[in-house]
């Protein structure tokens, strides 16, 4: 979801470096670990691994529908306590997401938005990794939001259900 380019974090800007170097790091370990064990062994889904895609699918687009109809507690349910989002605005933390889309819903409209090309990768037993492209129609501080973007969430099943421990959105420069 767009983040108002004058939105400022709270915390210090270096802790958010750091933080973000960090999870950037373990999302490039991911990557190539899985890159290099895909490649030696493709396999089909399993039902139980396309059944949790269908959940992910549902609860990413969940956020979509909370950043459009203003719907805070949608974010507080499903983000847990130490998630964070990136995106082109920076790295934000819960709380500080939380306290972004509630700016958000003043001054943006979102008119509507699309996902597709979903893909579901484990990580490890009760984690995955859930990418997608979005479209979305929003106008923030009346200009349009960037339309095309690309989008990542790792989940976690926790406390009876899949959450979202990090979010990230890039707009697309070439879609």
């Amino acid at each position: 979801m767009y983040c108002k380019p004058d939105f400022k974090p709270d915390s210090k800007p270096d802790s958010m470096i750091r933080i973000f170097r960090r999870n950037a790091a373990i999302l490039v370990a991911f990557t190539f670990l899985l890159g290099a064990t895909s490649a030696q062994t493709p396999h089909a889904k399993s039902s139980a691994e396309a059944s949790v895609q269908q959940e992910l699918v549902r609860t990413e687009n969940g956020f979509f529908e909370a950043w459009k109809t203003k719907d805070q507690a949608y974010f507080r349910e499903h983000m847990l306590e130490n998630g964070i989002f990136w995106g082109d605005a920076g790295t934000f933390s819960r709380d500080q997401q939380l306290a972004e889309q509630q700016a958000s819903a003043k001054v943006c409209t979102v008119e509507g938005y699309g996902l597709s090309d979903f893909g579901a990768i484990p990580l490890a037993a009760g984690a995955y990794l859930l990418t997608y492209k979005a479209e979305e129609y929003a106008t923030c501080n009346g200009e349009k939001a960037p339309v095309h973007m690309n989008g990542s969430s790792i989940y976690v099943f926790k406390a009876g259900r899949w959450q979202a421990i990090y979010r990230a959105e890039v707009a697309l420069k070439n879609p």
